[in-house]
C-alpha cells in the first residue's frame, strides 16, 4: 500500500467525530487542532494575568485543563445523563459550562477523551477500503512491479 498524503479527513481534526466513553456518546477533536491550541494560548494567557504568573495550585489546574478540554476537544455529546432536583435521571444538554462540570465531577473519563484525542485512526478518510483494492502506480503513472506480479 502506498504513502497516502490525504489518508486523513482534515475537518474531522476540529469538527470532531463521534465515539463512545461509558455509555455516552462524545464528539471529540484531534488533540492540539487549531482551536485546541488558541484555547490553550488564550487559557495560559489569563491564568497567568489572574495569578500575576505564580505557580498554579493543583485545583487552578484542574479547572484549567477541563476548560481547555471542553473548549478545545468535546464538540458535542449524546446520552449524557444526571440526577435532577427530583432525583430523576435526565439528558444534558451539551454546553461548554455542562463539558467542564462533566470533568470536574468525572476524573475517570478524562484518560478516555485523551486516547480518543491522539486516535488518528478515528479520522481516516472513509474510502480508504476502496482504495486499499486499486492496483498500485508509481509516480510516472505505471503500475509497479508488484502491481503487476499480483494482477498475473
Amino acid at each position: 500500500m502506498s504513502f497516502r498524503i490525504d489518508k486523513f479527513d482534515a475537518s474531522k481534526f476540529t469538527d470532531g467525530e463521534w465515539c463512545d466513553i461509558m455509555g455516552g456518546e462524545f464528539k471529540i477533536a484531534r488533540m492540539h487542532n487549531s482551536v485546541y491550541r488558541d484555547v490553550k494560548r488564550k487559557l495560559d494567557k489569563r491564568y497567568k494575568k489572574e495569578f500575576n504568573g505564580e505557580e498554579l495550585t493543583a485545583e487552578q489546574e484542574d479547572r484549567k485543563e477541563a476548560q481547555l478540554v471542553a473548549e478545545g476537544l468535546i464538540r458535542d455529546w449524546r446520552n449524557v445523563t444526571a440526577l435532577n432536583e427530583d432525583g430523576e435521571e435526565v439528558q444534558v444538554p451539551y454546553s461548554i459550562e455542562a463539558v467542564a462540570d462533566l470533568l470536574q465531577n468525572r476524573p475517570d473519563v478524562v484518560p478516555y477523551i485523551a486516547q480518543k484525542a491522539v486516535d488518528l485512526e478515528r479520522f481516516d478518510r472513509e474510502e480508504l477500503d476502496e482504495q486499499a483494492k486499486k492496483p498500485r502506480v508509481s509516480s510516472a503513472g505505471k503500475a509497479s512491479s508488484s502491481a503487476k506480479a499480483k494482477a498475473s
